[in-house]
């Protein structure tokens, strides 16, 4: 199985060399006086839950953290296994799952890890609340609730059903699964401000979705191994001119993956049912 908020094991080989993916991690600039990052997230390109803190560090505490990838394979082809994935030990120490995302805040003499993607964008749009960014979770305690309702609808029927898709090998379930990937579309579509969910301002709402209807999935892992793409029709129109605005958007930017041939090479095992299948030893 998988988890609906984490990443553990869905990626092939990927080489992050180039200098614009090392700025990314790394960053510049130093948060105390030893030169030291004291927020870090541990991701895996891959994963599009390690995605949504990434881009909630981005909006609100930008060059106050820096990024490890926590997962690789060790196949030397990059040939995705189950039992062939490496974690770094300063994963498992912060998260006994092995799951990324984990936000380690080192700001206090207690360390604190923070595990769950939805939990980790929460946690960020707290303890950076005085800063002047936007909030992830705007207004007062009803539309906060709100948008906690939305994001915990979305991420069912949008994230979840998008390993549905991909993993049922039968066309009626592949459909069941589509058909609820599109209600929601249009359900999202309908109660958009535009250009974000809450207008304006990128929310936790808009975070919940973009790694999945943003960017590579959509564009090509959908559309390559399930020929799964949002209508053109007037009814979808809100969420093209949405999809527009994360794509400019410099957290997303900052955090998505520009490989699209990799990132289809992620996926191709779940697309042929075998993503979740651990090799024996002994073959």
């Amino acid at each position: 199985t998988f988890s609906s908020q984490d990443c553990s094991s869905r990626t092939v080989n990927y080489k992050m060399g180039d200098d614009d993916k090392k700025r990314k991690r790394d960053g510049d600039s130093p948060t105390d006086g030893s030169g030291n990052k004291q927020m870090e997230l541990l991701s895996a390109w891959f994963c599009p839950y390690a995605q949504r803190a990434w881009m909630a560090m981005e909006i609100k505490c930008p060059g106050q953290f820096k990024v490890t990838e926590a997962l690789k394979i060790t196949d030397p082809d990059g040939v995705y296994s189950r039992d062939s994935l490496d974690k770094i030990p300063l994963l498992k120490e912060s998260n006994p799952l092995g799951l990324v995302p984990v936000i380690i805040d080192r700001r206090s003499n207690k360390p604190m890890s923070v595990c769950d993607s939805l939990i980790c964008v929460e946690y960020i749009d707290e303890v950076f609340g005085d800063v002047d960014a936007n909030k992830l979770l705007p207004g007062g305690p009803a539309q906060r609730a709100e948008a906690r309702m939305w994001s915990s609808r979305l991420n069912d029927d949008i994230a979840t059903q998008f390993y549905v898709l991909l993993l049922k090998q039968n066309k009626e379930d592949q459909d069941k699964a589509a058909d609820k990937m599109l209600s929601a579309v249009l359900d999202f579509c309908q109660k958009c401000k535009g250009p974000f969910f809450y207008g304006d301002e990128i929310s936790m709402v808009d975070i919940t979705i973009a790694p999945w209807l943003v960017g590579a999935r959509m564009e090509v892992v959908l559309k390559h191994f399930r020929n799964f793409e949002v209508p053109s029709t007037a009814e979808y129109s809100k969420y093209f001119e949405w999809r527009d605005s994360v794509l400019k958007h410099p957290a997303f930017v900052a955090t998505a993956s520009p490989d699209f041939e990799a990132m289809k090479r992620v996926y191709c095992r779940y697309a042929d049912g075998t993503a979740l299948v651990v090799k024996s030893k002994e073959t």
